[in-house]
């Protein structure tokens, strides 16, 4: 259960940083490397000690962030930018890859605009040729982000903790499986 269950972790500034598992934020309260600041009726028990299970941590050190002024060039926000949508056929349930527009044995280059999410029967019908080749059309050209991606999707939870979470996320976070 404690693997399970999410507790969101704030910078020492009320900043939200990311969320772990209800294991690991109890640890770092229990350490004396956090705060619990909300908890909603949740108790963990052992046969000698009961302890509320906190749905936000504040840290007690300043965590510094890196806030770079371009967005890193990473599959992860080729993803993001992409809206973990397929790019030739606009398909979210398959397993999603990164394609080459312009394939690399071919001269393309690792770049935004020369990489697109796309399924993996799409990259396999694409294969080692250009989109126009295969008779594929991409949905929307690829262009380099120029905002940052916030770094964490809020994840599922009882409505308790998504409540308490609500107060210290900024309304422009991706939501995840928990609000659908």
């Amino acid at each position: 259960m404690l693997d399970s269950l999410k507790i969101l972790v704030l910078n020492y500034t009320y900043e939200p940083l990311q969320f772990c598992c209800a294991k690991r934020g109890l640890l770092m309260v229990l350490s004396g490397r956090a705060e619990e600041i909300e908890s909603d009726g949740y108790v963990i028990r052992s046969p000698s000690l009961s302890l509320p299970l906190p749905t936000v941590i504040r840290v007690l050190k300043v965590v510094k962030r890196n806030r770079r002024k371009q967005v890193a060039f990473s599959k992860k926000n080729i993803l993001r930018r992409d809206n973990y949508t397929c790019q030739y056929c606009g398909e979210r349930e398959h397993l999603l890859t990164v394609d080459h527009i312009l394939p690399k044995s071919r001269g393309g280059k690792t770049s935004w605009t020369n990489v697109v999410v796309a399924c993996k029967p799409c990259n396999l019908k694409k294969g080692n040729r250009t989109a126009s080749e295969a008779n594929m059309k991409l949905i929307k050209k690829p262009i380099r982000p120029e905002f940052s991606f916030h770094s964490f999707i809020i994840p599922e939870g009882p409505p308790s903790h998504i409540e308490s979470w609500k107060k210290y996320l900024p309304k422009n976070v991706a939501r995840g499986p928990a609000y659908n």
